[in-house]
């Protein structure tokens, strides 16, 4: 059987229109600038909402009259001296057990030194006062959030349920420092380190730790049962500390629960380990890593590089004759840029 297609006949022109010719619609290409600009405009909201919250904060600390008190506790509590104790002594460690020989002071540990300090003196009284402020909005539009008085509940199981839930938020945001590109050119800063030693804790972009809020919501929540208290916020604290040593401790038995240093220097590698992409996101706890399938227990002595591919943060490595300020200042401004290499969250 034959099938004969006919085409319609071709419409007949009147004489007196003339022939209009449409140009040819063009496909519009996706502009490459458009992540850039998204990722930007990212930073500058995250910047804006730390620095309205921080305003609440102030007003609110300084009409009850506790500012200069809320700043001092605020140090106390965020740099400890017994926090400092603990990051002294893992100095030490780090000479005796080191995953990667290092100097005793290199540009690295200088770098990271002065972050600490920036760290003291300027990121601890400011996010003290980013936090009062997120408290103070929560009573005011979000009260429905704050349970009761549990009095049936023992103190220590309040403590420690916030502390859990405390460690899951911080992964949860932790994770989403990777998968939001404009998170990502907060925290790329704190990956750009290639000698990790304890000190690169610290080696974090100030506005970074607004990203982290939500993990001080458990506190909010539950505070009307008793507060969590200083001593249990600075183990917490050291417990973070630990796993960015230059170690080569896995924790033994404890490996699947609690992040060690061989632990966490796998998920600052500098080239992904498997098609997962980034892994071991923990703070304190394997757990949340595990239930997500992205945990990756180390062996002892596993020394892989760290860093990020590229370097496309500015980092000490590179440039041997740049001064210690101007790496910082480089590494403080890159993310306020329209365009950078860290565009694209890993």
């Amino acid at each position: 059987m034959t099938v004969t297609i006919t085409r319609p006949p071709a419409p007949v022109e009147s004489p007196g229109r003339p022939k209009v010719r449409r140009p040819k619609r063009r496909l519009r290409r996706p502009s490459k600038r458009r992540p850039a600009l998204t990722a930007w405009s990212g930073v500058l909201a995250v910047a804006g909402g730390a620095v309205g919250l921080g305003i609440v904060g102030w007003s609110a600390l300084s009409g009850a009259g506790d500012l200069g008190s809320s700043v001092v506790a605020a140090r106390q509590s965020m740099v400890a001296p017994a926090l400092l104790l603990v990051i002294l002594v893992i100095l030490v460690a780090e000479r005796r057990w080191p995953a990667v020989p290092q100097g005793v002071i290199t540009r690295a540990r200088v770098v990271d030194g002065a972050y600490l300090a920036l760290f003291a003196v300027v990121v601890a009284p400011a996010l003290m006062l980013v936090e009062t402020g997120l408290a103070v909005e929560v009573q005011r539009h979000a009260r429905f959030l704050t349970l009761q008085p549990l009095p049936a509940v023992p103190k220590l199981a309040v403590v420690a349920v916030v502390l859990v839930a405390m460690d899951a938020l911080n992964w949860t945001m932790h994770v989403a420092n990777h998968r939001s590109a404009a998170l990502w050119r907060l925290h790329a800063v704190h990956h750009s380190q290639e000698e990790m030693s304890v000190l690169t804790t610290f080696r974090t972009h100030p506005l970074v730790h607004a990203s982290y809020l939500p993990a001080i919501l458990p506190a909010l929540v539950l505070g009307a049962s008793g507060t969590v208290p200083r001593t249990a916020l600075v183990v917490y604290a050291g417990l973070v500390t630990l796993p960015h040593a230059n170690l080569r401790w896995t924790f033994g038995p404890l490996r699947g629960t609690v992040v060690s240093p061989a632990y966490h220097r796998l998920h600052h590698v500098s080239e992904a380990i498997d098609d997962r992409g980034p892994v071991n996101f923990g703070f304190v706890l394997v757990w949340w890593d595990r239930l997500a399938g992205r945990a990756v227990l180390a062996e002892a002595g596993a020394a892989v590089p760290t860093g990020i591919a590229g370097r496309p943060v500015p980092v000490e490595q590179a440039a041997s004759r740049a001064g210690v300020a101007r790496v910082v200042l480089a590494q403080l401004a890159q993310p306020f840029a329209v365009r950078t290499d860290t565009d694209g969250a890993r």
